[in-house]
C-alpha cells in the first residue's frame, strides 16, 4: 500500500515585540479576509526553518536568524491534499516598520498590534486556533478535518 500523496508544506511566524505581534492583511491567499502572520510555502530542498526566515525577510524586511518550532497545523484539503503549516516564534526588541522587500510580491499589509487587541478583528479558523495556542504556551498538532463544502 502506497502511504505517499502529495501535500503542501507551508509555515507562518508570530513575531513579539513587548506584548505586540506582527499581523498581516494578506490580499493574495485563502486566509483573506482573516488576518494572518507572515509566511508562506516551503521551496523544494529548502529546510522548513529555512522557509520561515525566508518568508519574513520577504514580507517584513526583517532578518531574524532563531525561530522556534512551536506547532504545525495539518488539514485536510478539499482537493484530498493535506497541507501542513509549521508554527513558529520569535521574539524581538524593537518594533521596526515593516515592508515587503523590493522585487518581491507584496502579498499584504504588515501592522504591529497589541495581543490584547487581535481577537477583536477577523480571523479564520485554522489562526484563531493558532493564536489561542500560542497564548496558552502550548505545543501542539492543530487539526482541521475535511469540511463537506
Amino acid at each position: 500500500m502506497d502511504r505517499t500523496y502529495p501535500c503542501e508544506l507551508t509555515c507562518l511566524c508570530l513575531i513579539n515585540c513587548h506584548q505586540k505581534l506582527l499581523v498581516m492583511q494578506k490580499t493574495d491567499s485563502e486566509f483573506e479576509p482573516s488576518l494572518t502572520f507572515p509566511g508562506g510555502h516551503v521551496e523544494p530542498h529548502e529546510s522548513v526553518t529555512a522557509a520561515a526566515i525566508r518568508e519574513i525577510h520577504e514580507e517584513t524586511g526583517l532578518h531574524v536568524t532563531t525561530p522556534q518550532l512551536c506547532g504545525f497545523v495539518n488539514f485536510d484539503r478539499r482537493d484530498g491534499r493535506k497541507e501542513f503549516i509549521y508554527i513558529y516564534q520569535i521574539t524581538v526588541e524593537r518594533e521596526t516598520p515593516t515592508r515587503a522587500l523590493t522585487g518581491t510580491k507584496n502579498e499584504g499589509t504588515t501592522l504591529w498590534l497589541p495581543i490584547t487587541q487581535i481577537r477583536k478583528f477577523h480571523l479564520n479558523a485554522v489562526i484563531s486556533a493558532v493564536l489561542e495556542t500560542y497564548l496558552h504556551h502550548v505545543p501542539r498538532e492543530l487539526y482541521f478535518p475535511k469540511q463537506d463544502a
